[in-house]
């Protein structure tokens, strides 16, 4: 991620200069020598607040913190400001700066709901038990945030009262609905475990896991309590399910090699604050899949703050981090993950992948070469094959797929996911034959995936063979996945190589507006444009690819293009066009 500081700085002289310029008596370092111009005496803070508001719209949280830190010492009673402020502060991951913060705004009068969160983790952490409970009553809370407070409310009664207490103030809260009271239940479960009382946590988990939840921190104390009362069978289908439908978890997984060699299996049982950390942890783990942003990494460190040692909250932290583009923060949080720690391997995994997408492939190379080293795990091959996969090192990535998936045959497993990476590797290879029974295999395995239909379909229209076949699979796919970009350009491509340009022009029209920034599908609207005589749309499409900067062996493409056209032509031309589907 580009820093924004010198954009800060930018901006405060642009502010300076502005200043300078609408008011006299300024001398030539931009301050007044008349009085009559004296600024007011909110004027700094007014300052700072504006220069904060820029750092968080520029993505410089760092500066934002500091700034909006210094517009509360001046005009600490503002909410706006004390809330910017902690939430500027959390997002660094600087947890005792925003409980200072935290601390200022409240002794002004402000009762911000992320300032009372944060005032009475603090709380609860130095075991301040009255103080934590005023500042966690759930009125004035949001429901994401209420629901944070309730999980950690729970386990300080479970501390100060008992697990009776505890559990019965958990139950007064929920709804019914197991998908709505998911949290809720998770921390009863939890709290029936620290409790011993294993038969009420094992009817929780089962509710749980019937209603379809899946949270690995839940599903690994289901399983553990199960395995530990001698039901393995049941803890491995369980663990099984869990990586077919959301994939590998490197703790799950050393809980299932536990459990298959007939080791003694422990049941965790949680301290409140380590329960409280996981209060926090699990809504996050939720809010991180709906957003698009870094706001979940604020809860992140919250949970952090209550239990060091939550290390796969380190990996949702850093995973945060990159969608906001703030790789190089993200690699400092995975750094802190230690060996010997089941998270080790997905971290060190996210740190190479974080490199990678920095530009510094040989360094991520290393870093999941020298992690296999200390920890041959699968996870760990399997995203050294993939980066092998994204820097175009295909035969590599072959060798080593084959070894994975080898291994997985003498165990009984079969992952699809692996036969797809191979399939497409071997397509780069030009070993088309291996490259089909990979992808076939992989949709004998999962016919569902709209990743395999469209990669299959699109490959065979692209080569002008299985012409039908191929559109039916990616017509497929995209009832699977409406709402991709990316399968909506393999349906229009599949038409415009059938020379249907009518309705290869309506299907990419529609995928460069679900993607507009991506060149492949920018330049195939271009061609489909030309060979329906609309050569003007067709070159500002070309330029607009270009300027999304393509690979240069396709730069070099389309400038031909730009000069005399495509060269593609139509596999098959249709004698008539079929009708176009109806678009709202």
């Amino acid at each position: 991620m580009m820093r924004r500081t010198g954009a800060v700085s930018a901006f405060l002289l642009s502010l300076s200069c502005a200043a300078c310029a609408a008011y006299p008596g300024f001398g030539s370092h931009g301050f007044s020598q008349d009085s009559r111009y004296a600024p007011p005496a909110d004027a700094a803070a007014f300052g700072d607040f504006l220069v904060a508001r820029y750092a968080a719209m520029t993505d410089d949280p760092r500066e934002a913190a500091n700034r909006y830190a210094a517009s509360i010492e001046t005009a600490p009673e503002s909410a706006g400001i004390a809330q910017r402020a902690v939430f500027s502060a959390l997002l660094t991951g600087n947890y005792p700066q925003a409980v200072r913060l935290a601390n200022k705004a409240h002794s002004a009068g402000n009762f911000g709901t992320l300032v009372r969160l944060t005032l009475g983790i603090e709380a609860f952490s130095e075991g301040k038990d009255s103080v934590s409970a005023a500042y966690l009553t759930e009125d004035g809370f949001g429901p994401f945030n209420r629901t944070v407070a309730r999980g950690i409310s729970a386990w300080r009664i479970l501390g100060s009262v008992g697990p009776a207490a505890a559990e019965t103030y958990l139950q007064d809260t929920l709804t019914g609905d197991p998908r709505l009271d998911s949290a809720t239940l998770y921390m009863m479960g939890l709290i029936q475990l620290s409790a011993h009382s294993d038969e009420d946590a094992l009817a929780t988990f089962e509710t749980l896991w019937d209603s379809g939840a899946r949270l690995s921190i839940g599903l690994d104390a289901h399983a553990r309590l199960l395995a530990a009362n001698g039901d393995r069978a049941r803890a491995l289908s369980l663990l099984k399910t869990f990586q077919e439908e959301i994939g590998e978890n490197s703790a799950l997984e050393n809980l299932r090699k536990d459990i298959q060699s007939g080791r003694d299996i422990q049941v965790t049982r949680l301290t409140p604050r380590q329960g409280a950390a996981l209060a926090v942890y699990i809504p996050a783990a939720a809010l991180i899949t709906r957003t698009d942003d870094d706001v979940a990494s604020v809860y992140f460190v919250l949970a952090l703050a209550l239990d060091p040692d939550l290390h796969e909250a380190r990996t949702l932290w850093a995973q945060s981090l990159e969608k906001a583009g703030r790789e190089i923060e993200a690699i400092s949080v995975l750094a802190d993950v230690p060996e010997t720690s089941p998270y080790y391997s997905a971290a060190r995994g996210q740190i190479a992948w974080a490199l990678l997408r920095l530009g510094r492939e040989d360094e991520a190379v290393q870093v999941a070469r020298q992690a296999l080293e200390t920890s041959p795990d699968r996870g760990l091959r399997v995203q050294l094959a993939e980066i092998y996969r994204a820097e175009s090192r295909y035969r590599e990535a072959d060798r080593l797929l084959t070894e994975i998936i080898r291994d997985d045959d003498l165990k009984g497993r079969e992952d699809w996911r692996l036969l797809f990476s191979r399939g497409a590797a071997r397509h780069a290879l030009d070993d088309w034959a291996g490259a089909e029974a990979d992808l076939k295999q992989a949709l004998q395995i999962e016919p569902h995936s709209p990743l395999v239909l469209n990669y299959l379909g699109y490959a065979y229209v692209d080569q002008g063979i299985h012409l039908e076949e191929g559109l039916n699979l990616i017509r497929t796919a995209l009832t699977y996945d409406p709402d991709s970009g990316f399968i909506t350009d393999s349906l229009g491509w599949a038409y415009y190589r059938l020379g249907r340009y009518e309705l290869a022009t309506y299907f990419l029209e529609k995928a460069v507006e679900l993607e507009p920034g991506d060149p492949t599908l920018n330049d195939h609207l271009g061609d489909a444009y030309w060979r329906s005589g609309r050569t003007l749309e067709a070159k500002y499409q070309w330029e607009r690819s270009l300027k999304l900067e393509p690979a240069e062996q396709e730069r070099a493409r389309i400038e031909v293009k730009l000069l005399r056209g495509p060269d593609e032509p139509a596999v098959v031309r249709a004698e008539s066009e079929q009708p176009l589907p109806h678009r709202p």
